[in-house]
Parts: C-alpha cells; sequence; structure tokens
C-alpha cells in the first residue's frame, strides 16, 4: 500500500465516481478500477459499495476515508517540513558571538533573523574569538560573530560583517576625563588595561597596531579577558582603555568615555562572520546569507 493508493481511493470516495474520479486524477478509468480492488485485497475488507449507478462507501470504507486522509495529510506536512528545514527555515541555528557585539550588532541580526526564520532555534554564546574558534572547530557552534584578523583559519571562512569604532574608557578622575576628543599619540605616556593577546589577537592587533603608527607601544600594567572587568580595572583608576564604541552602553562607576583618533581619523576594528564551509546545516546558509543582505542596507 502507497500513497497513491490512498489518493486514488480518496478521489473516488470524494466523488462517489470512477469516472469522475479519473477524470480528476487524469487517469484512464480501468487501471483506476483495478487500483481500488487491490487496495481491498490488501486491506481484507470492502471499502466501495458498487453498482451501475452508484458508489457509495460502506461502513469499512468510512472508517478508512478517515485515516486516509489524515495520512495524506500527515505526508503533505512531512514534506513541507522537509522543504523548510532544506531553506533553513526550520531547525537549530548555534550563534557565538564577542560580549561587545551583544551591544547592537547581535540584536539587530536576531530581529532580522527572525522575522524571515521565526521557527529557527536560536542558541547564543557570547564569547571571546579564540574560545570561538575552538567551539567552531569541534562543531559546537554553527557560526560566530569574530574579531578578524586570525592567525591561523584554515578550516575556517570568515566574511567582514562590519567596522565599529574604539572609545577611551579613562577614570572620572583623570586629566582627560572632561574632554570629548583626544588624539591617539598624546597617550604614549599612559598606563593601559588591556585584552590578552591569546583571547583576542585580533582586537590587540588593531590596537598594537594603531599605538605603534602613533609612534609607541603601550603600556600594560593589567589584562583582563572580559570588557566589563576591564572597565571596572578603569574605574577602579588603575589604567585607561582602547575599547569598543559600544560598551559606553554599560553604566560603569567612575569611567568616562573620549572619542579617540589617529591623525583626526576614528579608531576602527573589524567585526567578521566566522564558520567552517563543511558546516551543511541549512540555517547557517540562511543566516549568512541574511547578514549580508542587511549589511548591504
Amino acid at each position: 500500500m502507497d500513497l497513491r493508493q490512498l489518493r486514488q481511493f480518496v478521489a473516488v470516495a470524494e466523488e462517489r465516481s470512477f469516472r469522475r474520479a479519473a477524470e480528476r486524477l487524469h487517469v484512464s478509468q480501468p487501471p483506476l478500477s483495478v487500483a481500488v480492488q487491490r487496495l481491498e485485497a490488501e486491506v481484507g475488507a470492502t471499502l466501495l459499495d458498487r453498482t451501475r449507478h452508484h458508489v457509495r462507501l460502506t461502513v469499512a470504507g468510512e472508517a478508512f476515508l478517515r485515516e486516509a486522509r489524515r495520512t495524506l495529510a500527515h505526508a503533505q506536512l512531512s514534506v513541507e517540513i522537509a522543504q523548510r528545514a532544506a531553506a533553513g527555515k526550520l531547525g537549530t541555528l548555534r550563534l557565538s558571538f564577542v560580549p561587545s557585539a551583544a551591544l547592537g550588532v547581535v540584536p539587530q541580526l536576531l530581529r532580522a533573523f527572525r522575522e524571515g526564520y521565526p521557527d529557527v532555534k536560536l542558541v547564543l554564546t557570547g564569547d571571546t574569538t579564540a574560545h570561538q574558534m575552538a567551539a567552531l572547530l569541534s562543531g559546537a557552534t554553527d557560526v560566530g560573530i569574530v574579531v578578524p584578523p586570525l592567525h591561523d583559519a584554515r578550516d575556517f571562512r570568515v566574511q567582514p560583517y562590519c567596522e565599529q569604532e574604539l572609545m577611551l574608557a579613562v577614570p572620572d578622575t583623570h586629566p582627560l576625563a572632561q574632554q570629548q576628543r583626544v588624539q591617539l599619540r598624546d597617550l604614549a605616556s599612559e598606563s593601559f588595561v588591556g585584552f590578552p593577546f591569546k583571547e583576542g589577537p585580533g582586537f590587540e592587533s588593531v590596537v598594537m597596531a594603531a599605538c605603534q603608527a602613533c609612534g609607541f607601544i603601550p603600556h600594560f600594567v593589567e589584562v583582563a579577558a572580559q570588557m566589563q572587568t576591564i572597565l571596572a580595572l578603569v574605574g577602579g583608576g588603575i589604567g585607561i582603555a582602547l575599547v569598543p564604541q559600544a560598551m559606553q552602553a554599560v553604566q560603569t562607576e567612575h569611567v568616562n568615555y573620549l572619542q579617540v583618533r589617529r591623525r583626526h581619523v576614528p579608531v576602527k576594528y573589524q567585526l567578521g562572520l566566522a564558520f567552517r564551509p563543511s558546516n551543511n546545516n541549512p540555517a547557517l546558509a540562511a543566516f549568512v546569507s541574511m547578514a549580508h543582505r542587511l549589511r548591504r542596507r
């Protein structure tokens, strides 16, 4: 017994006529009659009461019709679910991101993705770029929002997504605290709080390159793996820090933010989408495509 036989039976039962059912199915009448007879033989019961003038359902036929309709509807639903899953509209997407991206970039991406893919379950994790790459390599994450460049990205594809500006965080008692803007070259003698290079090599590379371009190497007196901890150290008067502009949304006591310029140009870093090309999760392809459509707006 297969779905084709069920469709043939349902057509005859609904049309109450082999001729009309044959027309509906675009087949000739004799093969249709034979197919229904074979179905009855498989079921072991007479499903249709046939005379010259009518075709009526038997009691067994009424019961079989209900279940046949249900089976066909479920089969169609299964096809639709499979098609939606293949198009990335169902399933699970595991997304990780550097914590500063949670303050602007991630909510924007999530809103856009939810609009087009409301039935995809999202599993979110905030982590450093280094930890994200390890999770991508192990298959624990599908896509990460990271800070390139990455030193060993042979197994990954990293696609640029957007640029973010750096700000200077200073203690509110610092001589610069009341200024709105500072030139990076004027910070050469300052004590810095930084991010561990092994946790975020891309971010720290941007910081080091910007400082070196201004003629100095920053003097780091403390490092911390979380931006909020860095801000707490700044608020405690330990030093100053170059942090993502988005961190201004985090209200940290005793911390003021200043625009920082290198030759009057903002200091920026890049966020990218990192994933493994071998990952065949359709929701991943849908997310990456959506992200780049959003970027082009």
